[in-house]
């Protein structure tokens, strides 16, 4: 009786983590997005000649999260300069570091030297100010990051930085930055050589396994017997002057990341759904005990070796419970030892310094509880309302058969505007760096863009081709208009190249790439064609459309349940092309293609009061840029068309819609001031000054800083004056 009451209990406890997101379809689309993303920042880096990798790792890219877990984003920045374990690795002109290790170095840690890259021979000279030289003459890379701290500080709203071990950041998202090694160190090789029942990881996953090398990331060992004591709730976080420390910020950590995404990667869905549950039961009782200091990564190592202990035949829908409390007896049994293994890294206990000796009973009796296979404790979890959930299956009460729709609805609508804001934040990276550089150079230089990016989706991967091709058209969207512009500037006409141009970049999003054509348009008089496009981009308007800003400073606009049902049966690119509308942004080597009202945009910064709102200052990049959302700008666009089309009706009707989309965005989405100004000019143009008057104060009522209304308002008092 009580093995079926068990098996009953997991087939409901299955059934809510499926409610909640943990399914093979979530998983999948959270995987691909995160993959996709990390894809696209290296695409990134690689165009702007910077040797570097982005890497997403944790439950983000794995899918083992919940919306209640509020899981951050693991993010490794893997800088160019390769690390080698042998002078036999050795390359010429490249600098790189060398892995300096003894037998008396702590288990998965050692020094990193430079090396020369003109000559196979160790660096003499320090030449970044954070490094040392040791007592042997070797020049050592340190890992106090000094120069890379500063970097990061320019992100922080406050100046500050967030350390959790090897990670330096802004935010509570982890960002750490790392160095490869492409070979495995023996400690490293732990995984293939030790014994195992055989089954699991997979000959294949463990081929992959030995390709994936090593990261080197920043931190020092965290136990030493010279300490007063073994565990500290900061044994991670290794301060510059560590008395009991004197040469902790020499030291580097082997991190195997790659080869634990490869493993997670591996695992069913039964799997998941106990590793998913595990965590759940962390973060709800033992978390509130011993904080992070008993972590995710000790469920994930339970977890990894669970699977590789047990036989195949487990893991199954009605068999969760047990599964769980299998991981939870492997963990038990860890506390009771005080060893916690790695499970790819030899010699290294994952408990050292984390624990005090009075918490491992308590943790013991805790997990104790937590195995009771009725799993009494169910209704008190509040994480996804899991308690709740269970209830109501129990009870016959069956949640509404939409409840797991929405809640796929709304993981989905967050993994698409991430998605957005990657490309977004790309295209902003891009309009920087052009601004830099003069007309000629910029010329060749988006060629140059162009060719890599042809070249990587003729031959890239899957992800890398994808990416290549949302990134084109965005570049298509910046070329088309700077080449426009020039020619409406020196009164050449608009050729057909150019034209092509435009029509290469209209898959950025549903909208914005058509806008600026049509804005192109107006500004070089071509009123009729104008009009045509914009009463096309007027029918792709509907109820499934979004219109999204990623804008820092903003509020972007809930998208609407059309919407999100699309979200479900289509892709993130799918989803971007046909349904999504991003930001129109114009460049100021793009301000003949701007209507003239709107350069006031890219002035709205005025005084100094003005630019200390504007922190930290590469978040706001893009107030020096004209940034509108589509919808308002559609309708100004065809207000200023009809205008000097003489259409006087349709005119007014577009005016009309104007207003009436800022008075039904009360709640002030996007770049509503904008909107309002936009308006403004609009009530000018037909001389009602008096309106154009509140539709401006209206605006800076909303943003009082940083507002071209402040612009228009002087203007039109000018005007009052001299009258």
């Amino acid at each position: 009786m009580e093995q079926q009451a068990k098996q009953v209990l997991s087939l409901r406890l299955s059934r809510v983590l499926e409610d909640i997101g943990v399914n093979r379809y979530m998983i999948a689309r959270r995987r691909r997005t995160r993959l996709m993303m990390e894809t696209r920042m290296t695409i990134s880096a690689t165009l702007r000649g910077k040797n570097t990798k982005l890497y997403h790792f944790g439950s983000q890219s794995e899918g083992t999260t919940t919306v209640g877990m509020q899981s951050d984003i693991d993010t490794l920045f893997c800088s160019g300069f390769p690390v080698i374990l042998d002078w036999d690795e050795w390359q010429q002109r490249k600098n790189q570091l060398l892995v300096v290790k003894t037998d008396q170095f702590p288990p998965q840690h050692c020094w990193l030297q430079w090396l020369r890259p003109d000559d196979p021979l160790p660096e003499t000279q320090v030449t970044i100010p954070s490094d040392v030289i040791d007592n042997e003459g070797r020049v050592l890379y340190t890992n106090s990051l000094v120069e890379y701290q500063d970097i990061i500080r320019q992100f922080s709203s406050s100046g500050e930085l967030l350390q959790h071990g090897p990670s330096r950041s802004w935010n509570e998202d982890d960002l750490v930055l790392g160095h490869h090694c492409c070979s495995l160190p023996k400690e490293c090789q732990f995984l293939f050589h030790r014994p195992r029942p055989g089954h699991w990881p997979r000959p294949d996953t463990l081929a992959r396994s030995r390709q994936t090398g090593v990261f080197l990331v920043p931190q020092g060992y965290s136990e030493c017997p010279s300490r007063p004591t073994r565990c500290r709730s900061t044994a991670l976080h290794v301060t510059p002057n560590n008395p009991y420390y004197p040469q902790s910020n020499w030291e580097w950590r082997f991190s195997t990341s790659m080869m634990e995404r490869l493993l997670m990667f591996d695992m069913n869905t039964v799997q998941y759904k106990t590793y998913v549950f595990i965590k759940i039961l962390r973060k709800t009782f033992i978390k509130p005990l011993v904080g992070d200091r008993l972590s995710t990564f000790h469920m994930k190592t339970a977890m990894l070796f669970t699977i590789e202990t047990y036989p195949p035949e487990i893991w199954r829908e009605e068999n969760l419970v047990q599964c769980v409390i299998y991981c939870l007896t492997t963990l038990c049994r860890w506390l009771k030892l005080k060893h916690c293994p790695h499970y790819t890294i030899d010699r290294v206990n994952l408990l050292t310094g984390k624990l005090f000796k009075h918490e491992l009973p308590i943790l013991s009796a805790m997990l104790s509880s937590l195995m009771e296979s009725n799993m009494p404790y169910i209704p008190q979890i509040d994480m996804d309302l899991l308690g709740v959930k269970m209830l109501a299956i129990s009870r016959s009460l069956v949640p509404g058969s939409n409840e797991r729709k929405k809640n796929n609805q709304l993981i989905l609508f967050h993994l698409n505007r991430e998605y957005n804001d990657t490309l977004v934040i790309w295209g902003e990276l891009v309009i920087t760096n052009f601004s830099m550089y003069t007309w000629d150079e910029l010329n060749a230089l988006i060629i140059e863009y162009l060719h890599t990016l042809q070249q990587i989706s003729q031959n890239g991967t899957d992800l890398e081709q994808e990416s290549a091709t949302m990134i084109m058209p965005l570049l298509y969207s910046s070329f088309a208009p700077l080449i426009a512009s020039m020619c409406i500037h020196i009164g050449q006409s608009i050729t057909q190249d150019i034209l092509h141009l435009y029509h290469l970049s209209f898959d950025t999003d549903l909208l914005s790439s058509r806008l600026k054509f049509a804005s192109m348009l107006y500004c070089n008089g071509q009123y009729d064609a104008a009009e045509n496009c914009l009463v096309y981009c007027e029918g792709l308007l509907g109820p499934e459309v979004w219109q999204s800003c990623s804008c820092v400073g903003r509020i972007c606009i809930e998208p609407s349940s059309k919407f999100l049902d699309k979200t479900e049966h289509s892709s993130n690119k799918d989803i971007l092309q046909k349904f999504t509308a991003i930001c129109v942004c114009f460049m100021p080597q793009e301000m003949c293609c701007v209507p003239e009202h709107l350069l006031y945009e890219m002035f709205r910064t005025v005084g100094d009061e003005d630019r200390q709102q504007r922190h930290p200052a590469r978040y706001y990049k893009w107030m020096d840029q004209v940034v509108i959302d589509c919808i308002p700008f559609l309708y100004y666009l065809q207000y200023l068309t009809y205008r000097q089309l003489h259409m006087h009706h349709r005119k007014h009707a577009a005016q009309g819609k104007l207003s009436h989309y800022i008075l039904r965005d009360s709640h002030r989405h996007g770049h509503i001031d904008t909107a309002l100004n936009m308006l403004g000019n609009c009530y000018e143009l037909e001389n009602r000054l008096d309106v154009a008057w509140k539709c401006y104060s209206t605006s800076l009522e909303i943003y009082q800083r940083n507002n071209a209304a402040n612009w228009h308002v002087a203007r039109i008092l000018h005007q009052l004056v001299n009258s």
